[in-house]
């Protein structure tokens, strides 16, 4: 039943209307007001928002348990926390008003852990979860059969929190939501569940998994504009590996519109992913130091914590400016230690590198970390002089990445090392070099020529561009002269023209 209220409510007043409403149409009806209101007031007006979900009876709390998580989310926004369009908990189905006690206990867990989640603390959030999952397991089966249509939305978020730490019982929760999901017939669950499974197969490398779990989502049949960041966000990185980055930007750049939410640092890791030059990476820099100021992660042991380093690092190299302190993290994760491998390799501390990366050349589980491991050892092992290791690394790193398709990760090396590694174990180089065809700025430029023509493309002014490039405005104007005459134009429109006629990369401010 929708509320008799129109949509042009001053957002003063809905704190008011919702116990009105709910004396006369009831709980339901008043909860329908706020969901109503939500996507506009949670950005607007949050502290309108929340005063009106503290209105509500506790009969509707009881009726749907995600607005315990909705109320949680709210108290982040009205703190300084970053506004989402939709707190992905909101709407559930009602349940029972009996068999409280089990229901009552599976609401706190799930809220607590959601908070958690929402403080940036994954290790507690997935600690939470487990407890969750301990209690449901032992709980009366006809008591979790009464809440049978709820469940699938509990274990969505405790399957989240496991994600958000990197637990390794991540991915098997997910696979059981998503039945649950399709037993209980709540397809936009099934979908968002499919979506978050995609994601954390396309990160680790897993791609056909991936594919399969977006399809698994598509295939539900319904859509759900605002919680499809992790759909968009997968299918952008899946297209980014396989070198499509005009249609991985596009994915960007709807997610973006919807909103990111809790997928903030997955979107800010592939976009980082597709940059190319200095200038895309200055763009990407801004952004991601934007999300970090809500989500301060750098030193975090969660998946975000781990996405948003390894952007950073990526950017700041694509900028010519090294990372400090990396070597301090390098027990947070592996990932963090094939980065700091990464980086001593960089600065040609070869030793460093070959160390570095040899214990995750054979640990590592996941594609995409194994084969970044293994190239950076490889072209480590080379510079050093340890041909035969070096072969076999490599040899190792191109079968995983041709099998999977992850042309991304031939960047964790520079292109002469890679191209030295393949001659040198007698690859077939065209594979291996086929996205440096399709990332390269325009060959008769220089790089940094390339990195001005790329802020040409954008709507930053002279000044900001040089700015962005650590150069003074004389300094861009020559450059700039030098520019035009290569490319044969006289004006800054005509060489916009020029770039966008030649395939050039776009990029967005």
């Amino acid at each position: 039943m929708r509320s008799r209220t129109g949509d042009d409510m001053n957002p003063a007043d809905l704190p008011t209307a919702v116990p009105q409403i709910a004396r006369t149409d009831g709980a339901e009806a008043a909860a329908s007001l706020i969901e109503q209101h939500w996507d506009e007031l949670s950005v607007t007006a949050p502290d309108q928002l929340l005063a009106a979900l503290k209105a509500l009876p506790g009969e509707a709390f009881m009726r749907n348990p995600g607005l315990f998580m909705a109320a949680n989310h709210l108290e982040h926004i009205v703190g300084g926390g970053e506004a989402g369009q939709v707190h992905p908990a909101l709407l559930h189905p009602p349940v029972p008003n009996h068999r409280r006690s089990v229901l009552q206990r599976l609401i706190r867990y799930t809220a607590e852990s959601a908070a958690a989640r929402t403080r940036d603390d994954p290790t507690e959030a997935a600690r939470i979860a487990e407890e969750a999952l301990a209690f449901a397991a032992a709980a009366p089966l006809n008591e979790i059969e009464d809440i049978a249509t709820t469940m699938p939305h509990l274990r969505m978020q405790w399957a989240r929190s496991l994600d958000a730490a990197a637990s390794p019982r991540a991915a098997a929760e997910y696979a059981r939501v998503f039945v649950l999901a399709r037993a209980t017939e709540q397809p936009y669950v099934a979908r968002r569940v499919a979506a978050s499974a995609a994601w954390l197969h396309a990160e680790r490398g897993r791609t056909d998994m991936a594919r399969k779990w977006v399809q698994r989502a598509h295939d539900e049949g319904v859509t759900d504009s605002r919680h499809d960041a992790a759909l968009l966000v997968t299918e952008a990185l899946l297209r980014t590996d396989q070198d499509d980055l005009p249609g991985a930007l596009a994915l960007l750049d709807r997610a973006d519109e919807i909103g990111l939410g809790e997928y903030w640092a997955p979107a800010m890791w592939v976009r980082s992913l597709h940059a190319h030059n200095a200038a895309t990476a200055a763009v990407t820099e801004s952004r991601l130091e934007l999300h970090l100021q809500s989500h301060p992660v750098l030193d975090s042991a969660g998946v975000d914590g781990r996405l948003a380093r390894a952007a950073r690092v990526r950017i700041r190299l694509l900028r010519g400016r090294m990372t400090e302190g990396l070597d301090g993290l390098i027990h947070l994760s592996s990932s963090d230690r094939v980065i700091a491998a990464a980086i001593a390799q960089v600065e040609r501390r070869h030793r460093d590198a070959f160390d570095l990366s040899k214990t995750v050349t054979e640990d590592a589980l996941e594609p995409r970390l194994q084969a970044n491991a293994l190239l950076v050892h490889a072209a480590a092992a080379r510079a050093l002089g340890y041909t035969g290791t070096a072969t076999h690394a490599f040899i190792r790193a191109d079968a995983l990445l041709q099998h999977a398709g992850l042309h991304t990760s031939y960047e964790a090396i520079s292109p002469d090392e890679l191209e030295h590694l393949a001659q040198l174990a007698g690859a077939d180089t065209r594979a291996a070099t086929r996205i440096g065809s399709v990332r390269r700025d325009l060959p008769q430029l220089t790089k940094r020529e390339n990195d001005v023509l790329a802020l040409l493309t954008t709507e930053l002014t002279a000044t900001e561009i040089a700015s962005t490039l650590f150069i003074s405005g004389n300094t861009l104007k020559t450059m700039t002269r030098l520019l035009y005459k290569k490319l044969g134009v006289s004006s800054r429109a005509q060489a916009v023209d020029y770039a966008h006629q030649s395939g050039f990369p776009a990029i967005r401010r």
